[in-house]
């Protein structure tokens, strides 16, 4: 009895020590590469080719890629900027011959997976512009994930491609 007792002790530890050998579920992990923003200045819209007019005030966009290493998806549910009075998710979407953009609540970045913010799709929209961003500039934005909380970004003004 006591061998079996020794056997059945012995496999159970043999177990334990196995499941906490086995990797671990990570969670998402969030990265954002190569951040830019367009052009844009307070009280000029596009005629002046520094970003767009929108309700009176002025904006810019933000492009990156988010890459997400992680074995569970996250989701951008928003973000901010000491630049802009608002800050919003948004997509360009071809309706017809006309592009129009629209503001989305939310983008998921799948487990090991990426997605692309890039000129003509998705993008961060700063809207009212609260200084003028010139090619060359820096600033910061914080990008608002679902999991992984808040991520403060470096957004480099750039002429567009």
């Amino acid at each position: 009895m006591k061998g079996l007792l020794r056997v059945l002790t012995v496999a159970t530890l043999v177990g334990l020590l196995a499941a906490c050998a086995a990797p671990a579920a990570t969670g998402p992990r969030i990265t954002i590469q190569d951040p830019w923003a367009r052009p844009g200045a307070m009280g000029m819209g596009m005629e002046h080719g520094h970003g767009m007019s929108h309700g009176g005030g002025s904006t810019s966009a933000v492009y990156f890629v988010a890459i997400n290493d992680g074995d569970q998806p996250d989701v951008l549910i928003g973000a901010a900027s000491d630049v802009a009075e608002k800050v919003e998710i948004h997509e360009t979407k071809m309706e017809g011959d006309v592009a129009k953009m629209q503001p989305v609540p939310r983008v998921e970045i799948p487990a090991r997976g990426r997605v692309e913010f890039r000129p003509r799709g998705l993008h961060i929209m700063l809207i009212g512009l609260k200084r003028d961003l010139k090619v060359g500039d820096t600033f910061n934005l914080t990008l608002r994930f679902e999991k992984s909380g808040e991520i403060p970004i470096s957004v480099t003004v750039k002429e567009m491609p």
